[in-house]
């Protein structure tokens, strides 16, 4: 018997040793979240929880179907992937008793800085140092923190934000964990819009009810006036013919108005290069906010993207905001140009001018914000919904008055509806003002030359005094904390999108406008040498302008204020001044390679949906990101093919917006404001397509 007992103490040591010879998990660098909250004083979530974990440990499957949607330990987080979303859609599906909610926490690691010290904005580590000297936060805007992560949670729905952060904060302070011995302590923030219910996305307020009301009155519109145009059978010549009640009632016929489409202004073939530039800008405009909105989400890789922020290809995209640039460019040459031709035949009341700009601007741009407060929070679901989709439908409810008064970038910039609409208050002030100068370039030439050369100076001058006064850096930084907050982040506040300080390449592509506008009709030809040295030396501008912001984004630059401000100054004038020397050189000179790309018939068409793709294509980017269940690995291959995706879906709804919305408007306003008196001399829809497009109305 005595044996027997030793026998089996031997047993139960040797099994002993053997568990111990199994390594315990004690490596994860954060801790796993908790089952529900037990420690609360709202009882309905405190009871939910327990019920919760008693089903879990009897193995329910919907209550380990919650458990399995809440994210587990923290992996990739050394390549910097922080969004550990868990599954989104498994915590909504699974059968539980009580409404679940999907929350995502922020997790942060208070690691003790490096000893010894290292030095913080080098993305080289050696093989045996010790992770937290990675782990800790560098305070470098550059490399995207690693200590601070994303954990999808799955709870019970009657547990408020404050419930799960008070708690989780609490159960933080008290698991044992091995970093603790590292002197690594954890904390944790949930914010309002970090928890999502299935059920919020089926309420429609009124606001949504109007929407729908107001799409549907437009679709009404263009059935009856295309059946009527189509039942008319009209020709040609019977177009030209037609009353204004008659036009009136074809305003808003596809047929009408897709027939305009592909007509081209051919007062002046120099500026037929412009749409070829157009269609080039919105492209490249897209695949740069595409690249922004992208990193701004879950990404496996963001080490990877550490490297390219400090490379030469990196800077193309992280400072492809001079795509930006060249549309003040287009814009301010166009503008310049149609109203001194249409100064030369009768000098129109200037308020007038902006009325009308106005109102050709205005009914696509109030029908997008207006799908933005309403539609657009409906349209999807996803781990940072909320934070992303939902916030921007409450700035759009809040402050759509500031964008149809084109001030959003003054007044409430820092919850401004559609973060990048910022362009189109800039280019209607600009607008504002080119009015006024181009009716002194017509009756006091001299005069209103030195004014516009004046204005020029000053807008340059602007930015330098900005980033003297203010110690801004150069460029504004496409770093983690501008992606992922663009509107509050303090260099797009103070400079990125107020038209005082993005003034300058509008203003230059005036000087050029007035060259054009002299230049009309004028069969002058540069002499080849010279075209070939203007194009050369206008190339090699705006690329040492595009590459020479990797001097600002290298982390070991040393700031000098007078430096960066007067790179601030002059990197948009030098990339203005370059784009203007290739245009010229196309339409005056032997560059006639670019004139016939940048001529080609498909860009017409295309060119008059940039207005429209421009102000739909950031909610497909933004509905992608706010829906992505898992991070993924970024490449610029990748990313490019997302942004053609991107590409198709706003070209295909601008086309829709044009034929329904942008071009019948159009109509309207022209019948009210300028009705043909008498039907044999009233112009054709397609003469006032053609006077719509080339008379002081360049936009995008």
């Amino acid at each position: 018997m005595l044996t027997a007992v030793f026998f089996a103490a031997w047993c139960a040591v040797s099994a002993s040793a053997v568990d111990d010879d199994y390594p315990k998990n004690n490596f994860d660098l954060f801790p796993e979240l908790p089952e529900g909250v037990m420690d609360t004083t709202n009882f309905v979530c405190r009871e939910h929880s327990r019920l919760y974990l008693d089903h879990l440990k009897n193995m329910s499957l919907w209550a380990y179907e919650m458990h399995d949607a809440t994210a587990k330990s923290v992996t990739g987080i050394l390549r910097g992937s922080i969004s550990q979303f868990g599954q989104f859609e498994e915590c909504f599906t699974s059968k539980s008793p009580y409404p679940t909610q999907y929350c995502l926490t922020t997790v942060k690691a208070n690691v003790p800085k490096a000893d010894p010290p290292r030095d913080p904005k080098s993305l080289t580590y050696g093989a045996n140092e010790m992770v937290l000297r990675k782990l800790y936060d560098k305070h470098d805007p550059s490399q995207q923190p690693e200590n601070v992560v994303l954990l999808g949670w799955c709870v019970p729905a009657s547990c408020t934000p404050k419930d799960l952060q008070n708690y989780l904060n609490k159960y933080l302070d008290k698991v044992d964990f091995p970093l603790k011995k590292k002197n690594v302590t954890y904390s944790s923030y949930i914010d309002e819009n970090s928890c999502q219910r299935e059920d919020e996305k089926s309420r429609y307020d009124h606001v949504d009810v109007a929407f729908c009301l107001v799409v549907g009155i437009i679709a009404i519109l263009v059935v009856l006036s295309t059946a009527y145009d189509i039942l008319r059978n009209d020709t040609e010549d019977k177009l030209k013919n037609r009353a204004p009640l008659t036009l009136l009632a074809s305003s808003f016929s596809l047929k009408n108005n897709y027939r305009r489409l592909p007509k081209a202004d051919g007062s002046n073939p120099a500026l037929n290069i412009l749409y070829g530039m157009r269609v080039f800008c919105i492209l490249m405009i897209i695949i740069d906010h595409r690249f922004g909105t992208h990193l701004s989400s879950g990404v496996l890789n963001f080490d990877k993207v550490e490297d390219q922020y400090r490379s030469a290809v990196g800077s193309i995209f992280f400072h492809g905001d001079l795509f930006v640039d060249s549309f003040f460019i287009l814009s301010g040459l166009l503008v310049t140009y149609c109203l001194l031709v249409h100064y030369d035949k009768k000098v129109t009341n200037p308020l007038l001018i902006i009325f009308l700009r106005y109102m050709r601007l205005t009914p696509i741009y109030a029908f997008v914000i207006f799908y933005y407060a309403t539609l657009l929070d409906h349209s999807g679901m996803g781990p940072m919904w909320k934070l992303i989709v939902s916030s921007e439908v409450q700035d759009c409810r809040a402050n759509w008055w500031t964008n149809l008064l084109y001030i959003s970038n003054y007044v409430n910039s820092d919850h401004m509806c559609m973060v990048h609409s910022w362009y189109l208050p800039c280019d209607f002030h600009y607008f504002i003002l080119a009015v006024f100068l181009c009716i002194a370039m017509q009756r006091y030439k001299k005069a209103g030359l030195v004014l516009l050369s004046a204005t020029t100076l000053l807008s340059i001058l602007i930015p330098f005094v900005i980033g003297l006064v203010y110690m801004r850096p150069a460029v504004l930084f496409f770093y983690p904390e501008f992606l992922r907050g663009p509107k509050v982040h303090p260099d797009f506040i103070l400079t990125y999108s107020k038209s005082h300080a993005r003034a300058a390449p509008y203003f230059i592509g005036m000087i050029a406008g007035y060259l054009f506008y002299r230049m009309k009709g004028s069969e002058k030809c540069l002499k080849q040498n010279y075209s070939y040295i203007i194009f050369t030396a206008s190339l090699a501008l705006m690329i040492t302008t595009l590459l020479t912001g990797t001097i600002f984004y290298n982390p070991y630059y040393v700031y000098n204020a007078v430096e960066s401000s007067i790179y601030a100054a002059l990197h948009r004038t030098l990339w203005a001044v370059g784009s203007i020397g290739i245009l010229y050189v196309a339409s005056y000179g032997h560059a006639k390679f670019v004139y016939k790309f940048l001529s080609w018939k498909p860009w017409i068409p295309l060119s008059k949906l940039v207005y429209g793709a421009y102000l739909v294509h950031m909610q497909f980017q933004l509905r992608a990101v706010a829906r992505k269940g898992g991070a993924d690995a970024v490449t610029y291959f990748d990313v490019i093919s997302f942004a053609l995706s991107d590409i198709c879906l706003a070209f295909g709804t601008a086309f829709i917006l044009y034929l329904t919305i942008e071009a019948p408007f159009r109509n309207v306003f022209a019948l009210l404001f300028s009705p043909p008196k008498e039907p044999s001399k009233s112009k054709s829809p397609d003469a006032e397509e053609s006077t719509s497009e080339a008379t002081c109305d360049s936009h995008l």
